[in-house]
């Protein structure tokens, strides 16, 4: 089956962050009218309609670039941050993932649904179309339902089921189903979507269309969620042992539809349809189809009205292992708290920009950015680093910048799901029916890839001999293979650790007298070297620094002020807040009912 002329289409970064808010009628929430869909009777009899209807149900399903510091992208990670989430503000009405009108098709995910449906009833009626046609299209149209509804689960808990579509003058109350029907939905969707699709898609053209591979892998992370701490307090353990096989089923079929992890780390989002994704967004650096994560991401001397955002924090910069896979605060892993860049994780070097780091950005060979105290030339530094994730260096600064006008940017793709993930997941699993063998076989897999030493410490897992310490190791691992890829705060609120969030810290290095920034000072001495001056060539004195001697740095350096990055602030994150309240929207409609530990809430989302 293929449909090379109904390729999916790339959105504007606009539309993929956020739609307008518009008010609504809670009787017809559940009925939102789409202009995009089906009308006349026989649509799903023609393949090119039911084709274009899916590539407008792919757009507003699949996830594209996370607003980095939105409410659930907010954790120990960066400086950017909902401040409401962090120190306890939450209100009914701030989650607002599952919609916020009833009127608009980019608001209501329930108008998602719906378009799915609609699909798969129509699909179902379909006389003219064969079964061969139908089958890899119903199979996307349930994996797209599947999304949704897991997406909407991990936030709320249980939320209404609804399968077929309704009539527009329908006033529907339908109550929110168990948490445990809504599992069981999800897994049945994904196990239609697993059968009808196939291992591969045929062309270029397809890119970015969901495989087999994918369903059964968001099928196996579905049941990793509902054995997770977040709604299984008590640790039932069949939920693990479920959780397990799926996960197994879902890594031995990656495997063998020809999955593997991409060789560098490094180049895991520069490089573009490799075999490690499993979901994808793509974008482009053309008119409406693509996104300016770069441009405000870069440091300010190497971007165009903007840069400086998306900081990593002192927090994050610590949870890197060293080399030798050991953690920092082990025996044995040689850390250097002033010189803390040398022999790391190669992950690190992949993610983290620190003082005197040489980053080759706008194709400057030997390039070196610096983010000392006082530095002149760039523009605010909050924590002392920056992030080199998501970063094109040889772009330069106008290049980097992307406007839905003109296009621009570095057309990066969002990966929303990758071989690694499946692979930590099954080492979850294993670990918590005990297995840890298979679990540290599973983390071995990453840290080789990552380029971690075995060593005398089986590449930093021999510390963990027993399942806790195994336990505290792999979400140590999520945290580091996928630093600022939107997971850190799902993973603390599915393990049920907000508790591990503490106070956000920047680590910001000072210059020792003579040496000082700039170019000059007030009441200067003869004696006074300054690192911003340059020489007859042209080079800056700080150029000069071999900073991994660390002899050299400590002539021009002090040790790092550790600052807090709360001001007077306290982090506050109840534990209410591993179950999210549906907004009032809903909650106004007598039939839904509202979360346990909210206002008014009698639902209970562990059933």
């Amino acid at each position: 089956m293929k449909f090379s002329k109904y390729k999916i289409l790339s959105v504007t970064a606009a539309f993929l962050l956020g739609g307008a808010l518009l008010s609504s009628c809670k009787k017809d929430f559940f009925e939102v009218a789409d202009p995009n869909g089906f009308e006349v009777e026989g649509s799903f009899e023609d393949v090119g309609a039911v084709g274009l209807f899916l590539n407008r149900t792919y757009a507003l399903v699949m996830p594209g670039w996370p607003t980095l510091g939105g409410i659930h992208n907010t954790s120990d990670e960066l400086n950017n941050a909902s401040t409401a989430w962090l120190y306890g503000q939450l209100t009914e009405n701030s989650v607002t993932d599952i919609g916020t009108s009833g009127t608009s098709l980019t608001a209501n995910r329930y108008a998602d649904i719906r378009r799915c449906n609609q699909a798969i009833d129509g699909l179902n009626a379909s006389t003219r179309l064969t079964e061969d046609v139908k089958r890899p299209l119903k199979g996307q149209f349930f994996f797209l339902r599947a999304y949704t509804y897991f997406k909407l689960v991990r936030l709320y808990g249980g939320v209404p089921l609804i399968f077929h579509p309704q009539t527009p003058d329908q006033e529907l109350q339908v109550p929110r189903s168990k948490t445990s029907e809504c599992i069981a939905a999800i897994a049945s969707d994904l196990d239609s979507a697993t059968a009808y699709l196939p291992k591969a898609w045929a062309g270029n053209a397809d890119i970015g269309r969901v495989t087999r591979a994918a369903a059964s892998a968001v099928k196996a992370k579905t049941l990793l969620y509902w054995a997770s701490p977040q709604f299984n307090p008590s640790n039932i353990a069949s939920r693990w042992t479920a959780a397990y096989e799926a996960n197994k089923v879902a890594y031995d079929m990656c495997v063998a539809d020809g999955y593997v992890l991409l060789s560098s780390y490094a180049n895991i989002f520069l490089t573009e349809d490799h075999k490690e994704i499993l979901l994808v967004r793509k974008y482009q650096a053309s008119k409406d189809q693509g996104q300016n994560v770069e441009n405000v991401t870069r440091p300010a001397s190497e971007s165009t009205a903007g840069g400086g955002s998306n900081q990593p924090t002192w927090n994050l910069v610590q949870a890197y292992p060293m080399a030798n896979g050991l953690a920092p605060t082990d025996a044995g892993s040689n850390y250097d708290p002033v010189h803390f860049w040398l022999n790391r994780d190669p992950r690190f070097a992949a993610s983290i920009s620190y003082n005197g780091d040489v980053w080759p950005l706008s194709g400057k060979a030997g390039r070196k950015q610096w983010s000392y105290i006082g530095i002149t030339d760039e523009g605010s530094i909050n924590t002392g680093f920056y992030l080199k994730r998501f970063i094109n260096p040889s772009l330069t600064p106008a290049q980097a910048v992307y406007n839905s006008n003109t296009g621009g940017g570095n057309g990066m793709d969002w990966i929303e799901l990758r071989l690694a993930e499946v692979i930590l997941n099954l080492a979850e699993c294993a670990n918590e029916t005990g297995n840890l063998a298979e679990a540290k076989s599973m983390v071995r897999l990453i840290r080789v890839r990552a380029g971690i030493v075995a060593g005398a410490f089986d590449y930093g897992l021999a510390p963990a001999t027993n399942q806790a310490a195994m336990r505290s190791l792999i979400l140590r691992e999520r945290q580091v293979e996928f630093a600022l890829e939107g997971a850190r705060n799902f993973d603390l609120r599915r393990t049920r650790n907000l508790g591990l969030i503490t106070a956000r810290e920047s680590y910001r290095v000072p210059t020792k007298p003579p040496y000082y920034p700039g170019t000059t000072r007030t009441g200067a001495l003869p004696t006074d070297i300054f690192l911003e001056r340059t020489d007859a060539f042209g080079i800056k004195l700080r150029d000069t620094i071999a900073i991994n001697t660390p002899a050299n740095y400590d002539r021009v350096f002090g040790p790092g002020v550790i600052a807090s990055l709360e001001g007077a602030n306290n982090i506050i994150l109840p534990d209410r807040y591993y179950v999210y309240p549906l907004p009032t929207l809903f909650t106004q409609t007598p039939a839904i009912a509202q979360t346990n530990g909210w206002a008014g809430g009698t639902f209970d989302p562990y059933q």
